[in-house]
Parts: C-alpha cells; sequence; structure tokens
C-alpha cells in the first residue's frame, strides 16, 4: 500500500487546496511527532483540518480529531506567528513533493513549506525567506534545513507538462532502466501515471527505455499519451479516486452504500487494501475504482481513521518507552552489576598478563635492547631528536617516536611483542616499569573481586525475594518520575468509566475546581461542614487497555486514560457512585456515622464570588440555585488492584465499580484501627508501596471482607 503522494499527487492537491485562500488559520496541534494539524476556517464554510503527515500526504478532513492537552514546542512556535493568520498563496515548488503556504499574520509574511520526499520536514520562514524554525533539522546533499539561515528550495526536478518530444527521446536514451521505471523515476510521474501510459500506449512496460528511444512511432505514443494525462490531470473537475483490492466489486459497492455513518464505511475500508490516486487509473482485476467529488476525501478514507488516532498511539508509544526502565526489578539490576564487573575482571586479568608479558619480553631481549639504546643515545647526541626521528622510522623494528616522553615503540624479536622502551633506562628498568603497571591493575583486581563476591551474595538474596514475589502473586513496582494529575487529588471510578476526583485540602479544592472542571462536568458534596469539593468529568476516564504489560500478575486488569469519552450524559448509577464517595472521603467516614447525604449541580452553579459584605474562605465556594439531593447515602467503600497506563495502582471505589473492575478487592470499614497499619498489610501482599496506598485509603479503617486482595 503506497503511503507517499508523488508528485503527480501533490500536483492535484494544490489545485484543491486553492479553496483556502483567503482562509484563516485559527490554531495549530502536533497530536504526533510526524503529524501536524493546521485548523483552517474559510470565508462561508464550516471549519476543516489541514492535516499534514510528515514526508507522506497533507489533504483535509472534517473527522472528530483528540488533541493533545500540552501542545508540542513546534505548534506553540506555529501558535504564535500563524494564529488568526490569512491564507494568502498555496503552491507546489517546482514539480516537486513540496508545497509552499505563504500567510499574511500579525509579525508580518510567513511562509510554511511542507517537504514531503525523504523523511520530510515542515519549515516555517518569515518575510526574508530566514528559516524561523524547521520542525527538525537536517543536513542532505550539501543542503542545511537550520534555525536563522536562508532556505534553500530542492534542486528542480522535472516538470513533465514542460517536456517536448525531444527532451523525452534524449532522456530515454540516456536511461538504463525499463520504460515504466523511466517514466516513474526520471520524469517525475509516479508508478500509477506510468504504469498508465504503458497501457494506453500499447508497449511493453519492460521495454528498454534507450530501445524505445531508438522508435520514432513509439516516441510519439509514449508523448501523446502523456500530454492526455497531464490535460486529465489539469482540466477534470477536481476529484479523486479510491484503489481498493476487492474481489466482490459488487458486494463491496453495496456495503459501502449500506453504511450508516462513518465508523461503519471506515470498518469496511479497514479490512481492504487500496491505495489514492488523483486521475482514473489503469483497470486491474480485482481493483475496484471508487470515485470521490474530492481527492482529500479520497485520502481521509485512506488513511483518516489512522491518523485521526495520532494522539493515543502518541501517549501508547510513550508508555510503552517508559516501561523498561521503571520495571527493573533488584535482581535485574544486580545481574548487570555483577555482568560488569565480570567484564572488568577480564579486562584487568587481561591487562596484568599482557604488562607481565611485556616485562618477561625485554628482560629476555636485554642485551639487544640495550644495545640498542646505547646507539640511540649516540645518534641523538650527534644530529638532534628531530633527524634521529625521520631516521629512526626507516628500521622496521620502529613504527613510532615519542620525543617528548624521549620513548621508542619497538617491535620485540620472535613475535614477543611491542612494547614502549624510555631510552633515558635501561632494559632492566623498562621491564621493571611494566612489572609495576601490573602489579597496580593486580590491587585494583583484588578490590573488584571483593565488589563481584559481594553482588552475588545481594543478587542470590535478591533472587529468593523474587521467587516469594511471584508466589505471592505480587505487582511489579514501576519507578516513576512523574505521577498522573488526578493522584493530587483523591480519585475513584464511576459508572461509564468516567473518572471522579476530590480535593484532599482547602488548597486543591480551589486547584481542582479552578483548572480541572469543565462544562458537562458536575460538581458534587457531602452535606457536611468541610467536606471536598468534588468533580465528576465528562469527557476524562478510562477504556481497557489492548496491549496489557507483560509484567502483570493475574487478577490485575489494564486501563488506560481516555481524554475523549463517547458519553454525553451521566447515568443515575454514576452520580449515585459519586455522591457515595463524596461522602466517604467527608469527615463522615471518621465519625462513624452509618449513613448520609451529598448533592451534586452543574459547574455554572459554583462560584467563588461572594455576595457583598460576605467572604468565601480558602477552598471554599458558593453554590447558587437548586441542589440535587442525594440521600440514605451508605458509608461503605472497597479497595482493588488495577493498571493504569501500565502502572500498577490500588484503586478505591464503591463496592459495586471496584468488584467489577477488579479481581483481586476487598471492603473495607471505618475502624479505631491506624491506615497505616493496613497500608503496610496491603503493602505485605500486593507489592504496591505503602506511599501509593496511603493516598487511597479514607482514614482508620480495617478489612471487612476480602475477595483475593490479600493472600
Amino acid at each position: 500500500m503506497r503511503e507517499q503522494m508523488s508528485s503527480f499527487d501533490i500536483h492535484r492537491m494544490v489545485d484543491e487546496l486553492q479553496t483556502l485562500v483567503n482562509a484563516r488559520c485559527k490554531k495549530s496541534y502536533q497530536p504526533h511527532h510526524e503529524q501536524l494539524v493546521l485548523r483552517i476556517k474559510p470565508k462561508s464554510l464550516p471549519q476543516k483540518d489541514l492535516v499534514i503527515i510528515r514526508g507522506s500526504r497533507l489533504y483535509l478532513s472534517s473527522r472528530d480529531r483528540p488533541m493533545p492537552n500540552q501542545p508540542a514546542p513546534f505548534a506553540m512556535l506555529l501558535r504564535k506567528h500563524l494564529t488568526n493568520a490569512r491564507i494568502e498563496k498555496i503552491s507546489q515548488i517546482g514539480f516537486d513533493r513540496a508545497i509552499s503556504i505563504i500567510f499574511d499574520a500579525k509579525m508580518g509574511k510567513r511562509e510554511l513549506i511542507i517537504e514531503c520526499f525523504r523523511n520530510g520536514n515542515m519549515i516555517l520562514l518569515d518575510e526574508k525567506r530566514i528559516i524561523i524554525a524547521p520542525l527538525t533539522h537536517s543536513k542532505v546533499s550539501g543542503r542545511i534545513i537550520k534555525k536563522g539561515i536562508s532556505y534553500e528550495p530542492p534542486k528542480g526536478t522535472i516538470n513533465p507538462s514542460d517536456l517536448e518530444k525531444k527532451d523525452i527521446q534524449d532522456i530515454f536514451s540516456k536511461s538504463d532502466l525499463d520504460l515504466v521505471k523511466t517514466l516513474a523515476i526520471h520524469l517525475n510521474l509516479g508508478g500509477q501515471q506510468a504504469e498508465l501510459i504503458c497501457n494506453n500506449a500499447k508497449i511493453d512496460r519492460h521495454k528498454s527505455a534507450i530501445e524505445i528511444s531508438e522508435s520514432e512511432d513509439e516516441i510519439n505514443d509514449v508523448f501523446r499519451e502523456l500530454n492526455l494525462i497531464l490535460n486529465n490531470l489539469k482540466n477534470d473537475a477536481l476529484g479523486g479516486y479510491l484503489l481498493l483490492n476487492s474481489e466482490n466489486h459488487d458486494k463491496t459497492k453495496e456495503d459501502l452504500e449500506n453504511a450508516e455513518n462513518l465508523l461503519a464505511r471506515d470498518k469496511i475500508f479497514s479490512e481492504l487494501t487500496f491505495e489514492s490516486s488523483p486521475i482514473k487509473t489503469l483497470e486491474k482485476e480485482n481493483v475496484l475504482q471508487i470515485y470521490f467529488e474530492n481527492y482529500s476525501d479520497a485520502i481521509d478514507t485512506w488513511f483518516g481513521q489512522h491518523d485521526s488516532g495520532a494522539t493515543a498511539r502518541r501517549i501508547h508509544e510513550k508508555m510503552i518507552s517508559e516501561q523498561p526502565r521503571g520495571l527493573d526489578t533488584e535482581a535485574d539490576k544486580l545481574s548487570r552489576r555483577l555482568k560488569s564487573q565480570q567484564n572488568s575482571l577480564e579486562k584487568f586479568d587481561k591487562e596484568i598478563k599482557e604488562n607481565r608479558n611485556k616485562g618477561l619480553a625485554i628482560q629476555e631481549n636485554s642485551q639487544q635492547i640495550d644495545y640498542l639504546i646505547s646507539e640511540a643515545k649516540q645518534t641523538i647526541d650527534e644530529i638532534g631528536w628531530k633527524e634521529f626521528s625521520k631516521k629512526a622510522l626507516e628500521f622496521e623494528y620502529i613504527s613510532q617516536i615519542n620525543v617528548k616522553e624521549k620513548k621508542i615503540f619497538l617491535k620485540l624479536p620472535n613475535d614477543a611483542g611491542d612494547v614502549w622502551i624510555n631510552i633515558e633506562k635501561t632494559a632492566q628498568l623498562n621491564a621493571q616499569v611494566y612489572y609495576s603497571k601490573a602489579k597496580k591493575v593486580k590491587d585494583k583486581s583484588e578490590g573488584a573481586r571483593e565488589a563481584l563476591s559481594e553482588t552475588e551474595k545481594l543478587l542470590k538474596r535478591a533472587k529468593k525475594n523474587e521467587s516469594k514475589r511471584k508466589e505471592k502473586d505480587q505487582v511489579t513496582v514501576i519507578k516513576r518520575a512523574k505521577r498522573f494529575w488526578f493522584e493530587r487529588f483523591r480519585w475513584t471510578i464511576i459508572d461509564g468509566m468516567h473518572i471522579f476526583v476530590g480535593g484532599r485540602d482547602a488548597k486543591s479544592n480551589d486547584s481542582l475546581i479552578k483548572k480541572h472542571m469543565r462544562s458537562g462536568d458536575l460538581y458534587f458534596h457531602a452535606d457536611l461542614h468541610g467536606a471536598a469539593s468534588c468533580v465528576s468529568k465528562l469527557k476524562i476516564g478510562f477504556e481497557p487497555d489492548n496491549n496489557p504489560p507483560p509484567y502483570l500478575t493475574k487478577g490485575v486488569n489494564a486501563y488506560r486514560i481516555c481524554d475523549s469519552m463517547e458519553n454525553n450524559e451521566f447515568s443515575e448509577k454514576a452520580k449515585l457512585q459519586a455522591a457515595n464517595m463524596a461522602l466517604i472521603w467527608s469527615r463522615g467516614w471518621t465519625g462513624g456515622g452509618g449513613a448520609g447525604t451529598s448533592f451534586w449541580v452543574k459547574p455554572g452553579q459554583v462560584s467563588k464570588t461572594a455576595e457583598t459584605g460576605e467572604f468565601v474562605a480558602k477552598g471554599a465556594f458558593i453554590v447558587r440555585g437548586n441542589r440535587n439531593w442525594i440521600k440514605d447515602l451508605e458509608m461503605k467503600m472497597a479497595i482493588g488492584l488495577i493498571c493504569i497506563n501500565g502502572i500498577p495502582l490500588l484503586l478505591g471505589g464503591t463496592s459495586e465499580i471496584v468488584s467489577s473492575l477488579c479481581e483481586r478487592w476487598a471492603e473495607i470499614q471505618p475502624s479505631d484501627k491506624k491506615k497505616e497499619k493496613l497500608a503496610n498489610e496491603i503493602s505485605k501482599n500486593t507489592g504496591l508501596i505503602t506511599d501509593d496506598i496511603l493516598p487511597i485509603l479514607p482514614g482508620p479503617c480495617e478489612i471487612k471482607e476480602n475477595f483475593g486482595l490479600l493472600n
């Protein structure tokens, strides 16, 4: 399946993008390192996304695509320069796979270059065509793409519309390829159009290009068909085709016509292999050509579903890339240390042996070496070091001279090895130098052997502990540099897999409501003074992880954070569970009450603005309007083992939700026992660290009923 657009495809796409001239760029996003999205608003038309896939393709799309919460640096730069900028011109650079988009921006003229060849790039230029910043710096074939220098466009490629018959004949005569490859590569047409020309001209595609250059009739046929294709590209109504590998054309057409929505259509296309073309191409067996009114629609159908999931892919790739560092057990670390120490000892032993052998070899040849030293010193006294250096290298047994240290690199007879000899010392003293080196390394190796012995003991103990951990089905503890945003608050999951968060103190109450409450969310509060402010998030929640980490023990289900939940409203069950948790997170838990009341309101009813003469304390809020009360809530809570984005965690929530999500869980109840005692017990049985357990426990508590959480 061809993923990269050809120059031919780019030419048609640029024609189609002319509808964006005078439109304004509203925002820039980078959902993935290989993807850039410009949100464009044409006059009197709905807003569209210009999707640019680095080194591959670009097209317009109206698909709903989740965007990252934190924009990437290049996206931020484009927002600074291009927000609300008007598009003045969109053009293809020559007939190459490169596009220029010129903007009339508040900071002056700006030009965005999109290169779709090699690994691709996106480059922002100022009014003098100086590079403000590229997506990636590069240096290829003498072309430098770097911040602060003038942009150098790619070397001009052949534009097939400028070619005369004589030019084609000349290109063919110099080509060592067959016809179809010569058309695709040297005439810059791409494979689809090259095949179409061969077929329409009725010439064997594998025929030598040189042979065709010698035939006037065949050159005429190729030139005629080339012009027909170029006229079709230029004069046909804008549109495009998808080429589907389908054995049953009628059934495929019928399925597509009966597809209820975009999702249903995507599912049909996902089961087929296909590619796109800007013009009707060669009819082939089992290939169905489907016409689209816009070439963008064809490409969006071709790759839109994959491209719209870029944010989720980035999160998953980051999660996978970060896993190995945190997954090291103590035994893994000690094994690596042991191997490193063994390698070091091997090097020490080798070095000791080499130095001893060199010292011994010098002693065995001491008579010849002393004679050589004497002759060398005499020669140096006569002609000096400079001339001696030149003369000495003429001898095959001397390969190097070190004038500064007064040494010569000597090749010993009988393949005894190469040694440095100081001519200021006798052979015996030179041998002693190597023996001293061997002794130094030996002393160093003794310390290394002691360290190796200690590591072996620690490794044996770590493996024993690891074996016990596996027997108890303890989870692998992941070392994290950064925690999830919701771990700064109390958190749980409610019906519909929505996340429900609550403040821990006055400061986090303020932070939660001001930073995280959005339209569509619901605000919950227990009917008790000083209770936490809580928010149920409509668009943020969790979904099953289709690629659970391999290190998970049995009984631990894996989920991923989802920033684009499809639920449009909360179920009554979700509201009940949220109200129950708001009560549990209040002082009602430590008060020993058996039941209580909570209420919920919409975000617009919650305010920090007090009435005249009144004061709102830190962490408190004013709730105006009618409140939705939920009464007779039980003080029951459950905890269970769960895995979020590859990180094993303890989940606290209602018994109903925890039992449905966790295979290993337990129900807890208020108690006079300190929660630290239970946290230590859970840590011993699950492998989780107590710092991750304590924030989940609402207060003094004990296990009421265990369902596999504690072994």
